[in-house]
């Protein structure tokens, strides 16, 4: 199949969405599919790949940029339509735009639109204008009910998006995150401690990704300031950044954890096994601000890498969790229950190590970025022969 994705996305921050949207794109690619990925021309995407990246001007900031680069959009896929070159048009993260929908539609190509969140819950705690607000519902309705079909990765979204904007469940597909296996896997502890020069003899906890409020981690800090006596030495490695950052630095300060609280920041996608690999304990929770938990790649990438993992009690966290026994699940609105969690994994080194073994099964056949880039052909072969059929 020759596939366009197109993303709002930076590909330039290479954060978790444009993880995502690479690791679909190259195994589609080694499926033996031509893809070609249209973004903003706002840096070139950090690392080699074997997917065509076509990067498009997009001037200026705020409404201005999102005008030009729709402007350029709309011109690129109308000339690569006219050479009858795509035969699927995927989007990603495009809140503001009904561009690739609209030339979907012109030259009868099937759309799917992928939504990893919504968009207005996101914004919620900016204030936006409600201006903005209403652009953000008029696009996301129209996209939402145009579309051939959507996805997201959880149906916690699904069921946001029922709620929001009144959507047809028939036309929605899951597309769950996955792991890279081979990037993500079981490496020798003390070897990746030596390189990234910490602590060879600590208990170490790890949590990746950005730093939000919604990610709970306050709680998890008063968690260990009620038990950082009777624990073994240990730190907590958090690496990524984002606005906590300096309240959780504080917090840190203030529970009189300074020096056991290490805040790494971002770090290249291809470091973070090394960090994965040099812990003893991955930690996912979540802090109900936002509707909707999501569906983190950090649980795959912990467990793909023989990571223990302790998760909040929600469906996409301790859930996965729990059916690969893959580590402690845990009410994470309670410090005391944390706590609990920290200490029972801390004391019992065996039980980590069963955990970790069955985590890297369970990661590597049930949740590689193979078998969605497989799950998303699937979808886009569904979608040819009815289209097919409608324009004949």
């Amino acid at each position: 199949m020759r596939i366009v994705m197109i993303t709002g996305d930076d590909l330039a921050s290479f954060r978790g969405g444009t993880i995502h949207l690479m690791e679909q794109a190259e195994n589609l690619v080694a499926r033996g599919h031509d893809v070609q990925i249209i973004a903003q021309d706002r840096g070139a995407y950090p690392q080699q790949t074997t997917v065509r990246i076509r990067y498009l001007p997009a001037w200026g900031s705020g409404a201005l940029r999102l005008l030009s680069y729709n402007v350029s959009l709309l011109f690129v896929l109308l000339w690569l339509g006219l050479r009858r070159w795509p035969q699927i048009i995927h989007t990603r993260q495009m809140g503001y735009s009904a561009t690739p929908l609209f030339v979907s539609t012109l030259l009868r190509l099937p759309h799917v639109l992928e939504v990893n969140g919504v968009l207005r819950d996101e914004l919620a705690g900016q204030a936006p204008s409600r201006s903005r607000l209403w652009a953000i519902d008029f696009f996301s309705r129209l996209n939402l009910h145009r579309s051939d079909r959507f996805t997201t990765t959880t149906t916690g979204y699904l069921r946001r998006l029922e709620q929001v904007y009144d959507v047809d469940e028939t036309s929605w597909r899951p597309m769950p995150c996955g792991v890279n296996p081979d990037l993500f896997r079981p490496a020798d502890q003390q070897a990746a401690r030596a390189r990234l020069q910490v602590p060879k003899d600590v208990f170490a906890l790890l949590h990746v990704g950005s730093l939000y409020d919604w990610r709970g981690l306050d709680v998890l800090l008063e968690a260990l300031a009620q038990v950082q006596g009777s624990l073994p030495p240990w730190e907590l490695w958090l690496v990524g950044d984002g606005v906590e950052t300096p309240r959780l630095q504080q917090q840190s300060q203030d529970l009189d954890l300074t020096d056991r609280v290490r805040f790494v920041g971002q770090v290249s996608y291809n470091e973070v096994p090394h960090w994965l690999a040099a812990a003893d304990v991955g930690v996912v929770l979540y802090k109900p601000t936002r509707p909707v938990p999501g569906d983190p790649m950090k649980i795959y990438e912990y467990m793909a890498s023989g990571l223990p993992v302790m998760a909040g009690d929600h469906p996409h966290y301790g859930g996965i969790v729990a059916d690969a026994a893959a580590g402690v699940v845990v009410d994470d609105t309670d410090p005391r229950a944390l706590a609990e969690a920290v200490t029972r994994l801390a004391a019992d080194g065996e039980a980590r190590g069963q955990m970790a073994s069955r985590g890297v099964d369970v990661a590597r056949t049930q949740y590689s970025w193979a078998r969605r880039a497989e799950d998303l052909e699937r979808l886009f072969l569904e979608l040819l022969p009815a289209r097919s059929q409608e324009t004949t």
